[in-house]
């Protein structure tokens, strides 16, 4: 739904230009712009929690390369006019380690290397810092039932804090403190080397206000359906995610493939990507991941 807003040129008489709400977005002062949540254990999906959990002892530590393509844009009278950021560059260091077979730990730390966008001066868009700290991720997950014997399925919850130590000027930072809650809910079965599972979570934070017309960026609803393999040394996986905001900012949808390869039995290669649909601040025309893991194991001995 468009809102207006006005650019003055004259006393007394203002033009009015329709603009979309990613206009609004555009001009707003602080939010963490990423929505994308890797699974931190990855015992068997990236792209959403599954009720899996590494086993005890076992550590992973994964360094991926993320591209995303256009993932905030600015639109005027239904017509787009640029990219507040067109393109992000991010190195994201990811780590877990299961202190007993149904407790995990977890931290995402995200750094921006290099993101641009289009020169929006005329519309009230400062220039975008190129560089940045990510807001850093905390996580604790319990697995609740493991499948198995008498349980039929892997169900686990997790609980995420975002820590305030991105920028607000480069969409690091969330707003009011800095501080985000997401707990999610992920169940999973494993069909033999195919496995079926599901993710649903909440992303808890202040509420930012975008423009006089009342437009907020706040709290949403994200949900996820993986289909995937399991147990092999190529591992596939496709997922589709939604997020839906608690504001009246519209909802959007991602589908998301990976792949991947197993090697020394410790190690990893991984590659990740697809499209999305929709304008959903932080969902990007496409991203692109790879990277790189290492999973040891430690004897309790």
């Amino acid at each position: 739904m468009p809102v207006g807003a006005t650019w003055g040129t004259s006393p007394g008489v203002r033009p009015l230009l329709l603009v979309t709400l990613m206009s609004c977005v555009a001009s707003a002062q602080s939010f963490e712009l990423e929505r994308l949540s890797l699974n931190a254990g990855a015992r068997e999906t990236w792209l959403a929690q599954t009720g899996d959990g590494l086993e005890a002892m076992h550590l992973r530590v994964s360094l991926l390369g993320h591209y995303e393509h256009r993932p905030l844009v600015l639109t005027a009278d239904g017509v787009e006019v640029g990219a507040v950021v067109g393109s992000r560059w991010t190195a994201q260091l990811v780590g877990a380690f299961g202190l007993h077979e149904y407790l995990e730990l977890g931290l995402l730390l995200p750094v921006v290397l290099f993101q641009s966008g289009d020169d929006l001066r005329a519309y009230g868009r400062a220039r975008l810092m190129p560089t940045a700290l990510g807001a850093p991720w905390l996580s604790l997950r319990s697995a609740l039932l493991r499948q198995g014997g008498q349980m039929p399925i892997d169900l686990a919850i997790s609980l995420h804090l975002g820590l305030p130590f991105g920028d607000s000027i480069a969409f690091t930072k969330d707003p009011g403190l800095g501080f985000s809650f997401a707990p999610k809910l992920g169940v999973g079965h494993s069909f033999g080397v195919v496995r079926l599972g599901a993710e649903a979570g909440v992303l808890i934070r202040e509420t930012e206000t975008l423009s006089a017309a009342g437009e907020e960026i706040g709290s949403q609803f994200s949900g996820a359906l993986v289909l995937s393999t399991s147990g092999l040394p190529v591992h596939a996986e496709l997922a589709g995610r939604v997020t839906v905001p608690f504001t009246t900012l519209p909802a959007s949808v991602e589908v998301l493939a990976a792949l991947r390869y197993t090697f020394a039995q410790q190690f990893e290669v991984s590659l990740l990507g697809g499209p999305g649909i929709g304008k959903t601040p932080g969902t990007p025309a496409f991203r692109v991941l790879a990277g790189f893991s290492w999973t040891p194991y430690f004897s309790r001995k």
